[in-house]
């Protein structure tokens, strides 16, 4: 594949995905990260699932326990 191919197929991803990506603003996540002392990359997540007001499922057992009322392990999420 050229160069120019590959452009072109990433671009044509990146149109497919525009429309089912959110921003997370950066207050919340700095606000959780204070909080908790977790990761910016964690907390940019967990804001994302309580903005969107859905669980955040994850295989973390940290970010679940830090986040009890947002994040579930996806181990006990398969079992409900």
């Amino acid at each position: 594949m050229t160069l120019a191919e590959a452009l072109d197929y990433a671009e044509m991803a990146e149109d497919d995905l525009r429309e089912s990506t959110h921003s997370v603003p950066t207050q919340p996540v700095l606000e959780l990260v204070e909080e908790t002392g977790h990761s910016a990359y964690d907390c940019e997540y967990v804001a994302l699932a309580q903005e969107l007001d859905v669980p955040l499922g994850t295989g973390d057992t940290t970010v679940a326990d830090r986040f009890p009322d947002t994040a579930v392990l996806l181990e006990d999420y398969a079992h409900d």
